[in-house]
């Protein structure tokens, strides 16, 4: 895969950095150029490095066995760390994502002068990212080096490219809340989804939010990445604190934020800030309203329960729907990832005699676990006979026919 040098250009009311990506195998839904794209005031910090290519489009390069030839300059620290990053993946899914060579010409580190060194957080709008913004205010941090001053808000991750009408919406609502606390909104768009699996995202988001980040290498010396798991609940993921400091740059720390505080914590948290009420969004399902969650995916589920041990929930005009005890027990989780969530809220549910909760979940946990068990039984199964077809096939292109039997003419006189 060739990573061209990236271009910047401004056009629009925007300035965006591209490169062209060329892959070794073409695949036909895949863009020539990515894109990161921010507002025009932040031209002179927008860097025409290839860092952020190279970090966005690495675990896509391992999928497909292919070495990375940058056309750009790199890091020297952040391509040492790449080579570790890929070793954990590489540990976690072998067969999947294997170990590639970089290519670059140009191991250049960021020059430090005229660098304005901000401290920047992703924000999304969700639990985890409520947790970063407000742990990191002035009021909580007693750190001045750590506080932040933007806040980066991604089109094109949770909030797809083509829904601009959402992502105006969340916009406008954060803009406001983040002004008030004396922090920036930094909007950015990009096209790295349309390069990966939308089905995989977890695997490739945090990568790609780190990749977005550097991009913006003359801006910051500081990127918080929210936390989605603790430490005592770490598995295979995107973002992980084994992980995304691995992606730092000579100017630019990546820190993975919040995994020693539960979910459970944080929503407490947020249930105690109402700057929360009207603008939480965790789930990606487009409502009417816009802003509003869905109130029924495995993601508002464990959001609106644990408000509900809070007596927060009718705080919250963002979940309109009420929660039922049988749309608990519906509730399915697929992944590790998924299962973690409801073991964590069912033990603060113990905690507080929410009885109801444990058992409601627990129902929900076995009819997953009991699902996940028939899959892969049908996968077993469509396997073997998969195989057991093959086997078929050759021995039947193997066997050889019998010789036909020799028909002995006799010739009658007349």
């Amino acid at each position: 895969m060739i990573i061209h040098n990236p271009e910047i250009r401004v056009e629009n009311g925007e300035v965006s950095v591209s490169a062209r990506i060329e892959p070794r195998t073409p695949v036909s839904t895949m863009p020539d150029e990515l894109f990161f794209t921010f507002p025009k005031n932040h031209k002179d910090w927008v860097t025409d490095r290839a860092d952020g290519f190279v970090v966005a489009l690495l675990l896509l390069a391992m999928e497909y066995g292919e070495d990375i030839e940058v056309r750009g300059a790199v890091s020297p620290r952040l391509l040492l760390g790449i080579q570790e990053y890929q070793r954990v993946f590489n540990s976690w899914f072998p067969r999947r994502f294997k170990l590639i060579d970089i290519h670059c010409s140009k191991k250049i580190s960021q020059d430090s002068q005229d660098l304005r060194r901000s401290v920047a957080c992703a924000f999304s709008g969700g639990i985890d990212s409520f947790y970063t913004l407000w742990s990191h205010l002035p009021q909580n941090d007693p750190n001045p080096n750590s506080r932040l001053s933007y806040a980066l808000f991604a089109h094109g991750f949770d909030i797809r490219l083509e829904d601009e009408e959402t992502f105006r919406t969340a916009k406008e609502s954060y803009e406001e809340m983040l002004t008030r606390l004396g922090i920036q909104l930094l909007t950015a768009r990009t096209n790295i989804q349309r390069f990966v699996p939308r089905s995989d995202w977890g695997i490739f988001h945090g990568s790609a939010l780190i990749g977005l980040a550097l991009a913006l290498g003359r801006l910051l010396k500081r990127f918080y990445v929210p936390a989605g798991h603790t430490y005592n609940d770490l598995v295979p993921w995107g973002s992980d604190p084994r992980l995304d400091y691995l992606l730092s740059s000579e100017t630019l720390e990546i820190v993975h934020d919040g995994a020693s505080v539960t979910r459970v914590r944080k929503t407490a948290i947020a249930a105690d800030w109402p700057e929360t009420f009207t603008r939480l969004r965790v789930c990606s399902i487009k409502q009417n309203d816009l802003l509003r969650n869905c109130c029924r995916c495995e993601k508002c589920l464990r959001t609106m329960i644990t408000l509900d041990m809070f007596h927060a929930l009718p705080n919250y005009r963002c979940f309109p729907l009420a929660l039922e005890r049988r749309t608990i027990r519906r509730c399915r989780y697929f992944t590790a990832s998924d299962f973690a969530f409801p073991r964590e809220i069912m033990k603060h549910a113990a905690s507080i005699g929410r009885r109801d909760i444990v058992f409601d979940l627990r129902c929900a946990i076995l009819y997953s676990r009991f699902l996940q068990a028939g899959r892969r039984l049908k996968k077993t199964v469509l396997a073997a006979s998969r195989r057991s077809q093959r086997q078929f096939g050759h021995w039947l292109l193997n066997k050889k026919s019998p010789s036909s039997p020799t028909v002995q003419t006799k010739h009658i006189q007349t």
